[in-house]
């Protein structure tokens, strides 16, 4: 075979398929896939071999989509010597196959459940459950001798499911860092040349029934990548489509894949290699044959075994793979901070469930596996998923594995030191992932991971949730408790309400609070972190009010109950003593409200609020050289707002329309946010319909009065 292209090439030298990038690789022909009848030596060897954890299964999906067996074979042969190549991780050791080609199309999908975007992903707390699937990998154990095995288990209920898994994770993986990660042009340039690591994954279905396949663990991007270049390059359906008919099978059918689908398969394979093989030849060559050619077939290491570091199987084999995972980058995969802050904490509760610092029923509900009421069975507090986020709290910060949980921390994420604000960042989105459908979740993540609830009280000391069937009773006896100076009560009142201060927009901003010198939304009259703000309401009787009460609007749900205002201070306002603790009244007698951040902080310290408030107005003051502005009228001011929102966003809408015409559709972001973006614009279109002026110029012409007027004529 020469090296040069000019055999291959078009007329004068120029590729025919000149829409595609440079050629620098010429695809290789590629072996037939050879009858499975003459794979059982070769699964023998694999099953035979001493560093190798399967069952036959297993061994099956392994070796079927091997492109050369017999290579496979000797790989794998435990005589004389294992040629497995050893790969050390936390508590042990994976064993892997060295790397060896490949079918793309045999047995093979890519990883649905570690994913990258995994911030995103609903849990099973969320009162909206998401359109995607949130599974599981659990280690498979084998039957009859109890041991675990190099095997993944996952449970979907039918394969339709497992469908819609495999397209949700190819889709989010184009879309993913505005299409920067789809290595498509690459593939078709010199195919795929760095191996992919792949792990056994076993389905069982809800009717009993299991399917074996090849996971990928490290090029997800690359494996889409080639489906992509396989059918034609940018649309992503396609992709989809192929790799499921290929892989699936039928979605309309039940159970695993019958023997006569496999077949099916791997006879499709074969009049594809035998095509691809008949038209490299050719003199030219087409861009049929460089798409086909190119994806035929990709390295990989395969991992077959585990092995603990006392030699016995290895009991952990998702804790293992994202250990391997993490080493094989510089980074963690994940492609935001929100979903490495994600997985790293996975890891950590993993951890720390195998070291005994968390019970099994707990990391149940810190996997997010369950929802609210088996949550409340299995540890007896409120069915409620504020209390989720409170089962977080408890299990990070609480003693007396707060320091292990810390030491844990501090390993997963490289930390030297992990303070509060480190931790509360990592803790965010795990906290709050109960919450992931509320609108604006950005803002409450933010906010609660600028320190969140972890005051001096509530970090290493030790605390206890409250168990209870009942929600408000649970909370009515935990604000008992505080007020009688019980410390853990405060502590749990402190995560309670300040949690839910956090979600329902009561402590919204990050880095502090924005100084103001009027009542209004987003401004408060001190600047005040989240955690100096609690600080100050969980050292007074009117604090610990104040966060029962919003922990008690945010559990009720209903527009008619608010959180109240309580004095945190004994002084005189308006001529007459308040207390700490009384509720602060209207001058109807009425309790107030607690409507934005400004009255939480206001009240929190009048003391420090009016001193603020009084410096500030002087300092403004003596800018405009004693006068001061006609204050705006409120709905002037937000008429304002929205003409230069809307102003602003057109003007930003034309430029990118402009950009697009250059540099594509991706100007504007993913799709996701477009959509998001779209659905804003919607709800404020039907808000200024709905309550905005009617058009003086339409009037209602009332029918029966004409026609009156008519028979009067």
């Amino acid at each position: 075979m020469t090296s040069s292209f000019d055999n291959f090439d078009g007329l004068d030298g120029q590729e025919p398929d000149d829409g595609l990038p440079p050629l620098l690789r010429r695809p290789e022909p590629v072996a037939d896939p050879q009858p499975v009848t003459k794979l059982r030596s070769t699964r023998r060897e694999l099953l035979d071999n001493p560093d190798s954890s399967l069952d036959e299964a297993a061994a099956n999906a392994i070796t079927s989509g091997a492109v050369d067996p017999e290579r496979l074979q000797a790989l794998v042969a435990g005589k004389p010597i294992s040629l497995l190549t050893a790969k050390p991780v936390v508590g042990g050791m994976l064993y892997a196959t060295p790397p060896h080609y490949r079918y793309l199309d045999l047995d093979f999908l890519p990883d649905f459940i570690n994913q990258r975007w995994a911030d995103q992903l609903h849990t099973a707390m969320d009162v909206a459950p998401s359109t995607s699937v949130v599974p599981a990998y659990e280690t498979v154990t084998d039957p009859e001798t109890g041991k675990p095995l190099a095997v993944f288990t996952v449970r979907m209920p039918d394969r339709k499911a497992l469908a819609k898994a495999v397209a949700e994770s190819m889709r989010k993986t184009y879309k993913a860092q505005k299409g920067e990660n789809v290595y498509t042009s690459s593939v078709l340039q010199q195919g795929v040349k760095e191996p992919l690591t792949l792990f056994v994954m076993r389905v069982v279905y809800d009717d009993g029934t299991e399917d074996t396949f090849l996971v990928a663990g490290d090029g997800n991007s690359r494996m889409v990548s080639m489906w992509l270049a396989r059918t034609g390059g940018d649309d992503i359906e396609a992709a989809i489509s192929a790799c499921i008919a290929s892989a699936i099978g039928s979605t309309e059918q039940s159970g695993g894949r019958t023997r006569a689908e496999q077949a099916a398969a791997r006879r499709r394979v074969a009049e594809l290699t035998a095509r691809t093989r008949k038209n490299l030849a050719a003199p030219t060559l087409t861009e049929a044959t460089r798409r086909e050619g190119h994806t035929l077939a990709f390295p990989a290491t395969v991992v077959v075994g585990a092995r603990a570091d006392g030699g016995e199987p290895l009991a952990d084999l998702v804790a293992a793979r994202d250990d391997l995972l993490a080493t094989l980058h510089v980074r963690v995969t994940a492609w935001t901070p929100g979903a490495q802050n994600t997985q790293g904490m996975q890891r950590v509760y993993r951890h720390a469930h195998r070291e005994g610092l968390i019970a099994p029923d707990v990391h149940r509900v810190l996997s997010g596996t369950v929802g609210t009421q088996t949550m409340h069975e299995l540890l007896g507090v409120p069915a409620h998923r504020l209390w989720s986020a409170a089962v977080h709290q408890h299990a990070v910060l609480a003693g007396p594995h707060a320091d292990a949980m810390n030491r844990l921390i501090k390993q997963e994420f490289g930390m030297r030191v992990a303070r509060r604000q480190q931790i509360s960042e990592r803790l965010a989105p795990m906290a709050l992932s109960a919450y992931r459908s509320k609108e604006g979740i950005e803002q409450p993540l933010r906010a609660f991971g600028n320190g969140g609830t972890i005051t001096d009280r509530v970090w290493k000391q030790p605390w206890e949730l409250t168990k209870g069937d009942d929600a408000f009773e649970v909370l009515d006896g935990i604000l008992k408790r505080a007020l009688a100076g019980e410390e853990s009560a405060v502590a749990e009142l402190t995560v309670l309400g300040g949690t839910a201060a956090v979600l329902d927009g009561y402590i919204t901003r990050d880095r502090g609070s924005k100084e103001g010198t009027d009542r209004d939304g987003r401004t408060a009259p001190f600047r005040a972190t989240p955690v100096k703000l609690l600080e100050l309401l969980s050292k007074t009787s009117g604090g610990l009010k104040m966060l029962h009460s919003i922990a008690h609007a945010h559990v009720a749900a209903d527009p008619a109950v608010l959180p109240k205002l309580f004095h945190t201070q004994d002084r005189e306002v308006d001529g007459v003593m308040v207390h700490d603790g009384e509720p602060m009244l209207d001058s109807t007698g009425e309790q107030k409200i607690l409507d934005y951040e400004w009255d939480l902080v206001h009240a929190a310290d009048p003391a420090q609020a009016l001193a603020t408030i009084a410096k500030n107005r002087a300092e403004a003051k003596a800018k405009t050289d004693g006068t001061s502005a006609q204050p705006e009228a409120e709905d002037a001011r937000q008429r304002r707002f929205l003409e230069q929102g809307i102003t602003g966003a057109a003007k930003a809408g034309l430029a990118l329309a402009r950009m697009s015409q250059k540099r594509g559709n991706q100007v504007f972001g993913t799709f996701e946010a477009v959509e998001t973006l779209r659905g804003q614009l919607g709800k404020l279109n039907e808000i200024l319909v709905k309550f905005g002026p009617a058009d003086p110029s339409i009037f209602v012409v009332d029918d029966d009065v004409d026609g009156d007027e008519e028979d009067a004529e």
